[in-house]
Order: C-alpha cells, then sequence, then structure tokens
C-alpha cells in the first residue's frame, strides 16, 4: 500500500513546544534551543490599511514561510515523524516495500510537508500508521489534509508484480 499524505497548512501548525522538545531529544544545547525558539517566538504582525500598520498580532505556533530557518525547522519535526514510523518498523508493525530482492525496505519517503508511506495493506499495519498519524498530530500540531491524500494499493501491487 502506498499513502501519499499532505498536510494542512502545515508551516502554520506547528507547535513550538513540540520543536523544542525535539530538539532536547535530538541532543541540542540549551543555550542553542533557546536561540531558536526566540527567532520563532518573537515574530509579530500589523495589518497595511492605506499604507499605515494597524495593530499587532502575536502569534501562538507556527514558523513563517520563507524565513531561511522555517524549513530547517519543519525538517527536525519530520524527523520526529520519521522516528516514529521507524520504531514501529523495527518493532514488525509495518513492513515497508523492496524494490529489489535482497534491498533494504523503504518504509517513508518525505520532501518538505508531503510524505510517501510505504507498507503492506493489512489492518494490523494500517491500524498502526493511523496511531503514529494521531499520535503526530497530537503533539506537532499537524494535520493531515484528507483533501489533497491520498491511499493507493492496487499501483503498488502492479508495480511489485511487474517486477516478478
Amino acid at each position: 500500500m502506498a499513502v501519499k499524505l499532505d498536510m494542512t497548512k502545515a508551516y502554520d501548525r506547528v507547535e513550538w513546544k513540540f520543536i523544542k522538545e525535539v530538539m532536547r531529544r535530538m541532543g541540542f544545547h540549551e543555550r542553542w534551543i533557546g536561540w531558536i525558539i526566540r527567532c520563532i517566538t518573537t515574530v509579530s504582525y500589523s495589518i497595511i490599511i492605506n499604507e499605515e500598520a494597524h495593530g499587532s498580532i502575536v502569534p501562538s505556533q507556527g514558523l513563517r514561510q520563507g524565513d531561511p530557518l522555517s524549513s530547517y525547522l519543519f525538517l527536525l519535526c519530520t524527523e520526529a515523524f520519521s522516528a516514529l514510523i521507524e520504531e514501529a518498523n523495527n518493532n514488525n508493525a509495518l513492513t515497508g516495500i523492496s524494490i529489489c530482492r535482497g534491498s533494504p525496505k523503504v518504509t517513508h519517503l518525505f520532501f518538505a510537508d508531503d510524505s510517501l508511506l510505504f507498507y503492506k495493506a493489512k489492518n494490523m499495519e494500517c491500524n498502526k500508521m493511523v496511531e503514529i498519524l494521531k499520535q503526530y498530530e497530537v503533539s506537532s500540531g499537524q494535520h493531515v489534509n484528507t483533501v489533497k491524500s491520498s491511499v493507493s494499493s492496487t499501483t503498488i501491487h502492479l508495480l511489485l508484480r511487474k517486477r516478478k
């Protein structure tokens, strides 16, 4: 089975405390974590009306798209998602796909806020992936966009059959 995931407003939904915790678990020094958190939490926005700035909007989550730091911080978020999938794979709760005999199994591929997940189309594995997604959504603030996401088991089946 192949699942193509798209996260809804991915950069806008990232929880700052999640980034902080991921950085801690990855071994970043507390001083460095403090600097990064200050960079993302000290932003404010104003609305421009007739060329004049009005009000001040202070966000409580999210990363600024276009900020060079944001894409790296988003990668840290996906690293946490990857770790959950890898743990399930190592515990034999998910089975990836092999491209050829003897090759390692691939369970996921990530590109920015898009993800491709590969596992057997079995109830146990589907339930495990749903559990992982819920855990990731709750902890990170991310949400799967079900309209832009898709599942395909036929495509993978045909590709694997052609290989034999």
